[in-house]
């Protein structure tokens, strides 16, 4: 996955909306915003965390067996407005 991936695109959408009006976006909040979308779990998983590696999202994340478990983001870097404008 990549960060022109539509998924990546779609979730970073979705958490510059959601941190307008919450202090803090959830792994599960993504879940339920991405299902309509139907991107699998692991999907939404790679997506965050790539934006997160990659400086777009300052994120919690933590990860067992591989996989990741939780991930919580806390805002959207200069970066990531940046990637926004753009895409």
């Amino acid at each position: 996955m990549q960060l022109n991936d539509p998924c990546v695109n779609h979730i970073l959408h979705y958490l510059a909306d959601a941190l307008k009006t919450k202090n803090t976006v959830s792994f599960n909040d993504v879940m339920g915003a991405a299902a309509c979308k139907r991107y699998s779990v692991r999907e939404i998983g790679q997506a965050l965390e790539l934006l997160r590696r990659n400086g777009l999202v300052k994120a919690d994340s933590r990860f067992g067996c591989s996989e990741l478990l939780s991930f919580t983001a806390k805002a959207i870097t200069e970066a990531g407005w940046e990637y926004l404008k753009k895409h």
